[in-house]
């Protein structure tokens, strides 16, 4: 029994002595006051960060507690903001005055807009794509960038009214995928009659960079104005930069409606005009009686005005080859012909795109001049031309313009009226660098027509009224 009162002293003995300890801790508690920050990022944060407790002095003890808070922070807004905090704790008490300081640290952005495939010409001024600025803060700064530009590359700055600041660079790229533009002179499907010279009427070309390109177009084509068919003309040019332009052209070979000349000689009452060693000055004023008329006639070119070759040809008429030098020393050898021919039928290729085959010797098949340079050299080269597909033409009617003498334009349309009179296909031999020869023309061609002759430009089939060699 004894024992039991002894356990149960002890027992009451331990818990008065922690009833004593906790009413003293009670009575012995200190409050403290922490903050998390101070200083914050406008716009960024919600809360003040405060915390309160209540600390045991002597017992391990710890009370949350809730604070009271006198003042205000606005987070959204810059600036520095005081408030009074208190925490209580039965007759514990805390109060502590805090200073917030809410600032802008955050640098605005640029954004640059780019536009797909954009580039820049070289040597040429970039272009602005777009570009806008905003600040966490200061909203939209766009009208605040300051925009610098050198060699490759732009730099963007802005800076907010914090000083905050920022810097993007944009690469330009100088470049040009471009191709130049082809336009076609003349229409881009033609049709024209087999055997009439294909003329080429060209075309133009403009790159975006280079500018001004025709003198490099390179013309293919594969007409073949003896055959019936579809062909094609195919231009083409490069700019600087390997950018390719093409265009092409089609050209329909059709059947004649105009016959050819063996198909009209044999009909009869056919006059071939023709004219030697232009072209010349008076050149234009023929063309122009010739369309008049709607008259086709041939001329036996020399090295002379380009522009009026290719007219020639351009206005339908037969041009062919007479000499590049009008020299006689070509007849010096068949190889010193050849040397000025060939010269004059390429000039006339490049110039009209035709290959001609016919020609006219200069002083005729029958001239004796050349005997002076080389015997017996006109029936070699005649035989030479003949044997390579050529054809040369002669003449049976003469105008008598190329006499030492001049004579008048009306003796020159008596000369040509009477000799057509005597021939039924009549190859008239003039010479269009001749004015008065040229004054004639109008005349010969009204009486021709009154009195039903056809006037036709020479083609390979026709009469080549050939005289009899002398050398």
């Amino acid at each position: 029994m004894r024992k039991k009162i002894i356990i149960s002293s002890i027992c009451l003995a331990v818990a008065l002595l922690v009833a004593i300890v906790v009413i003293y801790s009670n009575q012995q508690m200190t409050v403290s006051i922490t903050v998390d920050r101070t200083e914050m990022t406008v716009g960024t944060q919600s809360g003040l960060g405060i915390h309160a407790q209540a600390h045991g002095r002597f017992v391990e003890r710890t009370v949350e507690l809730t604070p009271k808070v006198d003042g205000e922070v606005d987070f959204n807004k810059v600036g520095t903001y005081t408030v009074t905090i208190t925490a209580n704790y039965k007759k514990f008490k805390k109060t502590e005055t805090v200073t917030y300081t809410v600032k802008d640290d955050i640098a605005p952005w640029i954004t640059l807009l780019t536009v797909d495939d954009y580039y820049t010409l070289p040597g040429h001024q970039y272009v602005e794509e777009g570009f806008f600025a905003m600040d966490n803060y200061d909203g939209d700064l766009t009208d605040k960038v300051v925009r610098t530009e050198a060699e490759d590359k732009v730099t963007y700055t802005v800076s907010d009214a914090a000083g905050n600041s920022y810097k993007v660079e944009r690469i330009i790229i100088y470049s040009d995928p471009v191709p130049p533009v082809i336009t076609l002179i003349g229409e881009k499907e033609i049709t024209q009659e087999r055997r009439d010279p294909y003329v080429d009427q060209g075309a133009t070309a403009m790159d975006n960079f280079d500018g001004d390109l025709t003198d490099h177009i390179v013309v293919e084509d594969d007409v073949d104005t003896t055959k019936i068919g579809d062909y094609s003309v195919k231009y083409s040019v490069f700019d600087d930069f390997g950018n390719h332009g093409t265009e092409t052209r089609l050209v329909h070979i059709i059947e004649r409606t105009r016959p050819l000349g063996e198909e009209a000689e044999a009909e009869g009452k056919v006059v071939y005009l023709t004219f030697d060693d232009g072209p010349s000055n008076y050149t234009k004023k023929l063309l122009n009686v010739l369309d008049k008329y709607d008259v086709k006639a041939t001329f036996f070119v020399c090295n002379g005005s380009e522009e009026l070759i290719r007219e020639e040809a351009r206005r339908g008429h037969t041009v062919a080859v007479h000499s590049y030098t009008h020299n006689y020393n070509i007849y010096r050898s068949l190889e010193t012909f050849h040397e000025d021919f060939f010269k004059m039928e390429e000039k006339i290729f490049n110039l009209t795109g035709v290959h001609t085959m016919l020609f006219r010797f200069p002083g005729g098949s029958s001239n004796t001049v050349s005997r002076q340079y080389c015997k017996g050299i006109m029936t070699v080269i005649a035989e030479d031309m003949t044997a390579r597909g050529y054809h040369y033409f002669d003449w049976n009617v003469l105008s008598g313009d190329a006499n030492s003498t001049p004579i008048t334009t009306e003796e020159v349309y008596k000369n040509v009226i009477n000799g057509i009179s005597r021939n039924k296909v009549s190859v008239v031999l003039q010479h269009d660098r001749v004015g008065y020869s040229v004054d004639a023309v109008e005349d010969i061609i009204k009486w021709g027509l009154a009195h039903g002759y056809k006037f036709l430009p020479l083609d390979e089939t026709s009469y080549e009224a050939h005289q009899r060699i002398a050398n």
